[in-house]
């Protein structure tokens, strides 16, 4: 009788362990299952940032042949800009002799004699 009751407690003992165990190994399938689907997650989200930085390495290259080309143009403009303004002065000097020479007195000598 010792004999059997101490088998069934090794028997009690052993299904609790089991119990245990497979309480233990549930709880680890999850774990893993639950860090597989974040590892999964993780890829996803990884593939969409290369993505963008491929597309905004690529806008970033789009933007500085942009700058480039408004650089120059700008200078261009600056030089062409320059130009006129140039041209400009000199015209208002030149219109301003102009005046100076048909305000003279000697002008207005000139134009009485030319009326009849």
């Amino acid at each position: 009788a010792e004999i059997t009751a101490a088998e069934k407690e090794a028997i009690k003992t052993f299904d609790a362990l089991v119990a245990a165990k497979k309480k233990e190994v549930d709880s680890n399938t999850q774990a893993i299952e639950s860090k597989l689907k974040r590892l999964g997650e993780a890829g996803i989200e990884i593939v969409k940032l290369k993505e963008d930085m491929d597309d905004t390495g690529k806008t970033l290259a789009e933007d500085k042949k942009l700058l480039a080309a408004l650089e120059k143009g700008c200078g261009t403009k600056q030089t062409e800009w320059e130009e006129r303004s140039k041209l400009r002065a000199e015209e208002i000097m030149t219109i301003g002799e102009a005046i100076q020479v048909l305000n003279d007195d000697d002008a207005l000598d000139l134009f009485k004699k030319t009326l009849p």
